[in-house]
């Protein structure tokens, strides 16, 4: 079996209990999760996706972030497209991850925004955030969510 995705035991759900070392399933493979959990899972992840509109269509935008309270903050190159097309405007933020047959997805909805303020931007900087497009000049950009939802799956094999 091959792990995807955010390989941290302390992500396993408290849904799932250990006996002679296996995990043992739930009885329904999808639940919800509280808002309080899916806060906690977005805080251990560490890559997400922002989705936009982009002329009346879609369009989805990798980065690395970091949250603070009910807020996701992330870097981008200051002429970036997302940065250019999303800033102001309504987004959807989604981060996932996957441990052995565990796994769980977060969507946050909110608008998006540049932080202009040079106290925030230093404050940001002392963040830990994985640097995986260290574009020069970059802005720190907000996501102020408005609701989160998230869900755990458990992941079965298909008999066909």
């Amino acid at each position: 079996s091959q792990t995807r995705g955010v390989i941290d035991p302390s992500l396993a759900p408290p849904s799932l209990h250990r006996a002679e070392g296996q995990l043992l399933e739930r009885s329904n493979p999808i639940t919800r999760v509280s808002d309080e959990e899916s806060w906690h899972l977005l805080q251990r992840a560490q890559i997400g996706r922002i989705a936009s509109a982009r002329g009346g269509e879609p369009d989805i935008f990798p980065v690395s972030y970091v949250c603070d309270g009910e807020s996701i903050f992330f870097r981008t190159a200051a002429d970036s497209r997302l940065r250019l097309e999303a800033d102001g405007k309504p987004v959807a933020f989604e981060a996932a991850g996957q441990l052995g047959t565990d796994a769980w997805s977060v969507v946050a909805l909110g608008s998006l925004r540049t932080l202009d303020e040079t106290h925030d931007q230093e404050l940001l900087n002392q963040l830990p955030i994985l640097d995986f497009a260290p574009d020069e000049p970059y802005v720190w950009m907000q996501v102020t969510t408005t609701s989160v939802r998230g869900r755990r799956f458990i992941i079965t094999s298909s008999t066909t």
